[in-house]
């Protein structure tokens, strides 16, 4: 039997409206988010720069069929902004996520763009080991809170230096289009997605990752993950280079097979990639988690030495505290240490192969040659109150070597600099943030970050939003 129930809260501030249809097991969810958000910055002598954001969002979720889940997201966002004039977009991935201008084009006349996001799956139970999932979506592997290495789902922070370089245009990370599985035996579940990538629109790019998570015990477990990444173009961003449309690699969809041999057999010219991984928690209380992302190593010397630019790797450690309760309060806390070597993401083959979507990487969006140590304390009052505070030092180099779409050439040095004194920024990031939710559908947030160092400023944010 068929069920419509809407459930009306009215308060003095806000109205929340939950749409629920029911049909037996069967159900879906409909919720509407209204959110404004002000954000004021400044950086080194650069003037203020202000810009508001409205939000409006829609969630929709359920259970169509026995075993047959869907999660779906949109929204529709519109900026405006003082002190800034955004730039056209010529649709282009590379340049990041697309928007449009609410003005006739002309850069002296901009009134600000309008920009969207989505992302929505499918996932069946099809048996009690075997779950098959498919559609528009992030994903994540690995156990680091701070700096994922391997791929970061819509993990995003706000970075200074980034910021400089790309404020007009968008870093949020982007879903992808994706198929894949997880089978679950217990002591070890293997996972596998294709998706595909996007770094120039006309031209095809796909990525490939396979994953076997062991259960060692209740308390420790330890991850080993394959990814490939392969596409139809050698051209560098912004510049014309050698294209060619490829399709799908059939071997690297069937299950089981190592992508370290099968890319011999599509002509060893794909960018390829292992990392290992590893949580531990004790007591209960702690977790100690860690990351290494081999991009490419020619030898084990390269670790330790700095003799050839081609030994590509990174890690990231650290240690976290989840939902300690202390009297009243609930308390969080991370420790974490992220080290990448230079060109770790780059590919000499350029757009088609790095490892990127959508101008943005795949993993850590510090990016190649850098190094962060970020400490987070937070503490709630249930969910009516929620502090953060953090702090981060970053180090972080601008030679060649030091950007994702930075291309080694034959004639370029053959060694590599980590962190090289002549061209490395440092700077400390310290921040603060406030969220206070009176009632359940309406919240308050406010964020400060103040930045030392080589690279000096501030960021403030405002947030209030209602979900419906």
């Amino acid at each position: 039997m068929k069920k419509l129930v809407v459930l009306l809260i009215f308060c003095a501030l806000s109205l929340r409206a939950e749409f629920l249809i029911s049909d037996g097991e069967r159900f879906a969810k409909l919720g509407l988010l209204l959110k404004d958000s002000l954000q004021v910055g400044k950086y080194q002598d650069a003037d203020y720069k202000i810009q508001n954001t409205v939000t409006i969002g829609l969630f929709l979720n359920g259970l169509a069929a026995p075993n047959l889940y869907f999660n779906a997201y949109a929204e529709v966002n519109t900026d405006k902004a003082s002190g800034l004039i955004y730039r056209m977009h010529d649709y282009e991935p590379y340049w990041g996520y697309p928007h449009d201008m609410l003005s006739d084009g002309h850069p002296l006349e901009d009134d600000g763009r309008t920009w969207n996001f989505f992302n929505a799956r499918t996932d069946w139970q099809a048996t009690p080991y075997l779950r098959i999932s498919g559609g528009y979506d992030y994903l994540a592997y690995g156990p680091a809170r701070r700096n994922k290495l391997t791929l970061r789902g819509n993990d995003f922070y706000w970075r200074a230096i980034q910021d400089t370089a790309h404020y007009n245009y968008i870093k949020r990370p982007v879903p992808t289009p994706f198929i894949g599985f997880d089978l679950n035996l217990a002591f070890v579940t293997y996972s596998q997605h294709a998706m595909q990538l996007k770094s120039l629109k006309d031209y095809s790019k796909y990525l490939h990752a396979h994953r076997l998570d062991f259960k060692v015990s209740k308390n420790f477990s330890f991850g080993l993950t394959e990814t490939i990444v392969y596409g139809g173009t050698n051209a560098l961003h912004g510049e014309e280079g050698i294209k060619e449309n490829r399709s799908i690699e059939v071997l690297y969809l069937a299950p089981f097979v190592p992508y370290l041999f099968a890319e011999a057999y599509t002509g060893d010219r794909d960018n390829k990639a292992i990392s290992a991984d590893f949580s531990w928690k004790l007591f209960n209380l702690f977790e100690v988690y860690g990351e290494l992302f081999i991009d490419d190593l020619y030898n084990v010397t390269g670790f330790f030495n700095d003799d050839w630019w081609g030994d590509k790797w990174a890690t990231s450690v650290g240690i976290a505290i989840d939902s300690a309760k202390i009297g009243i309060f609930n308390w969080d806390y991370n420790l974490e240490y992220t080290r990448i070597e230079p060109w770790v993401y780059t590919h000499h083959k350029g757009l088609g192969s790095e490892y990127s979507h959508f101008g943005n990487s795949l993993g850590s969006d510090l990016g190649p040659n850098s190094r962060e140590i970020y400490s987070r304390l937070g503490v709630s009052y249930k969910d009516f109150l929620k502090l953060d505070l953090s702090v981060s030092n970053i180090a972080k180099d601008t030679a060649f070597g030091s950007h994702i779409g930075d291309l080694h050439k034959e004639g370029d040095r053959t060694d590599k600099r980590y962190l090289d004194p002549k061209s490395t920024l440092h700077y400390q990031e310290y921040g603060a943030a406030i969220l206070f939710k009176p009632f359940p559908i309406w919240h308050i947030g406010a964020k400060q970050y103040i930045i030392l160092g080589d690279y000096k400023g501030y960021r403030t944010e405002m947030t209030t939003g209602v979900l419906f």
